[in-house]
């Protein structure tokens, strides 16, 4: 009976990070065929941003729909939405494969994006459900390893069948669908009743304002990150790089650098604190964009994007367990919710800003740029003196 609740528990995890991995598949099927897709509409005005828009729509329309969702599963339960998102998602994220208007590709676009901020906000909710204190901690920071190596996987596939047509890398969005007899069978609706309740009253005492910081900084943290798979592409282009699957690669080891940070990630947080773990992030992923900007070889280039992932890895979790920490069940769901916002309106706002500075300089410009706005990130977690001590709740 033990060994059968312990592989009940193992697919209730499997089925969680399937849920999750579906985020990073939104970008890293198709980041690889952004110039191809530039060239096959270029009769079309704006092609290069449309195509670009590709990654950057789905980052509204999930910042816009992700507080919905969190309402309405701290209202009504967390598992009838999820099945919803799931099967939009594969209808919305195939649409690609079948049209050919650029202009209903990204209509398609946002509906992935709606189905996206249902998932993601599920995804994250329920481990704030299922897990406690360093079990919650360990599968954050496994959850992010998950997603990113999704990112190597999808991003590698994707810029594989990108070489075959740019229209295949849309069927993998299919897989959604293999999800949904997991969900039903392996998930259960979680009692957050009495999830509070052995909580103390000064554990109730949240420093104000502490979310609206975490929020301002995922904004931040999203617009600068962003900037590799929609901008590293055409980077790579100019330094002479034009096989979709060396694209592919580099996106793909940018991905497995966040495995790396993700999977470290339980193990720095045993000894530093929340803002000391955003210190050491954003200092590699400094590193990384300063050294992609200066350098032509694509083998060190390689190099930078990886550093630049472990920053990426350490980051994301520390995001989602610092705001699951503070945060009471009952309006999990909600918060959670606005992190995915934010998190996605940084993304959504990242080619929108690079590109008059792509315009005023070149490609490659960008990254230094976005280094030193790191660098000094990484010097306000420094010398950040942000109480962490009694912030179990909000």
């Amino acid at each position: 009976m033990k060994e059968e609740s312990k592989f009940r528990r193992f697919l209730l995890k499997l089925t969680v990070l399937s849920v999750s991995v579906l985020t990073i598949m939104s970008a890293a099927t198709i980041a690889p065929v952004l110039p191809s897709l530039a060239k096959e509409f270029s009769t079309v005005p704006y092609a290069p941003f449309l195509s670009k828009l590709m990654l950057s729509l789905p980052a509204l329309f999930i910042a816009l729909s992700a507080p919905l969702a969190g309402r309405f599963i701290d209202q009504h339960g967390r598992l009838k939405l999820l099945y919803f998102g799931l099967i939009l998602y594969a209808m919305a994220g195939t649409s690609g494969y079948f049209l050919d208007n650029i202009y209903y590709i990204l209509g398609g676009r946002i509906l992935l994006g709606c189905a996206i901020g249902i998932t993601m906000t599920v995804g994250v909710t329920l481990i704030g459900d299922y897990f406690q204190g360093e079990q919650r901690k360990r599968f954050v920071g496994f959850q992010g390893a998950v997603i990113a190596f999704g990112g190597v996987i999808f991003t590698q596939v994707g810029g594989i069948l990108a070489d075959i047509g740019w229209q295949i890398p849309f069927l993998i969005y299919l897989l959604s669908l293999l999800f949904i007899p997991m969900v039903l069978v392996f998930l259960k609706e979680p009692d957050i009743g009495h999830q509070d309740s052995v909580h103390t009253q000064a554990e109730h005492q949240t420093p104000a304002g502490l979310l609206h910081k975490l929020y301002g900084t995922a904004i931040l943290f999203m617009i600068l990150f962003y900037i590799i798979p929609t901008q590293l592409p055409f980077h790579l282009n100019k330094i002479g790089v034009n096989q979709y699957s060396i694209i592919g690669t580099a996106l793909a080891i940018n991905s497995l650098g966040a495995v790396i940070g993700s999977l470290m990630y339980a193990r720095v947080k045993r000894r530093i604190d929340f803002p000391h773990v955003f210190f050491i992030g954003f200092l590699l992923m400094a590193i990384g964009f300063f050294g992609v900007g200066v350098t032509t070889n694509v083998i060190i280039t390689f190099g930078f994007v990886f550093a630049a992932g472990i920053g990426f890895g350490l980051i994301l979790p520390n995001l989602n367990f610092w705001i699951i920490e503070i945060t009471k069940a009952e309006v999990r769901g909600h918060n959670i919710g606005v992190l995915t916002t934010c998190i996605f309106l940084g993304q959504f706002i990242s080619p929108i800003i690079s590109e008059p500075l792509i315009t005023l300089f070149d490609v490659s410009a960008i990254f230094p740029l976005a280094g030193g706005c790191l660098g000094l990130l990484s010097l306000a977690f420094a010398m950040a003196k942000l109480r962490t001590k009694n912030v179990t709740n909000y």
